[in-house]
Order: structure tokens, then C-alpha cells, then sequence
């Protein structure tokens, strides 16, 4: 006789859910990742938009259209990286919520594999007793002839 589990099925939903919940989690990762770039290429526009007023200056030439122009388009950079800022707050919380499902899915399939170790345990136990029985049996039939 052989070991069979018959929540083996379940094992293989489980497991199905668990790296269902690890693919989301990744997907949120490189969203995040994504951002981030999309950030820092706003603060590196920033930082050029800064530096070239700064250099407009040191020329020597004040061109007060140009400078403002300049601070209306740092003024959109900042907005715009305050909305990025935002989304990252918001897909660092899809994160966390999505690492709790992961952590969680492996919880309840660890669970289950516990059981079917302990089920293994329990079936090795009986088989070995069973083979005891059998060979004690043998064992005295020789005997007795």
C-alpha cells in the first residue's frame, strides 16, 4: 500500500494561489520601479532647469521672460513630482498589502504540507508497525516447525 494524501488537490490550489499573490507582487515592484524612474527623471529636469537659469545669470544677460518661463516650468516639475511621490505612497501600500497575501498564502500551504508530513509520519509509523507484526509472524512460524 502506498501513502496518498488526499488533500494533495488542495496542496496544488495553494500553491497556485501562492504564486498567483508573488506574481502581483512583483507587478507592484516594477510599477514602483517604474515610478521611481519616472521621478528621478523629473528631478534630473528639475536640476537642469535650475542650472540653467543659474547660468543664464552668471552670463550677465537678464532676460526676465526667459526666467520666468524657467520658474512656471520648475513650478510644473514640482507638481509633477509631488504626484509621482503620491503614487509611490500609494503602490508602497499595494506592496505591503500584497506582501501580507504572499506571506499569507504560504502560511496556509505550509500548513497543509505540515500536515501531510505528519500524515507521511503516521502512515511510516503503521506501515513499520505492520512489518514488525509480519515479521514476528514469520519469525515464529519458523520456530515452530
Amino acid at each position: 500500500m502506498t501513502f496518498r494524501f488526499r488533500l494533495e488537490p488542495l496542496i496544488t490550489i495553494r500553491d497556485n494561489i501562492l504564486k498567483e499573490k508573488q506574481g502581483e507582487l512583483a507587478t507592484a515592484y516594477e510599477a514602483r520601479r517604474i515610478v521611481e524612474e519616472k521621478q528621478q527623471a523629473l528631478e534630473h529636469e528639475l536640476a537642469e532647469n535650475i542650472a540653467a537659469g543659474r547660468q543664464r545669470l552668471q552670463i550677465g544677460t537678464v532676460d526676465i521672460e526667459f526666467l520666468l518661463g524657467l520658474r512656471r516650468h520648475e513650478a510644473y516639475l514640482n507638481a509633477q513630482i509631488n504626484v509621482v511621490q503620491e503614487h509611490l505612497r500609494q503602490i508602497n501600500e499595494e506592496i505591503e498589502h500584497r506582501r501580507n497575501a504572499v506571506l499569507e498564502a504560504n502560511k496556509e500551504l505550509k500548513i497543509i504540507e505540515k500536515l501531510k508530513e505528519k500524515q507521511y509520519e503516521k502512515y511510516q509509523t503503521e506501515e513499520n508497525r505492520k512489518e514488525t507484526i509480519r515479521i514476528d509472524e514469520i519469525t515464529r512460524k519458523k520456530t515452530e516447525l
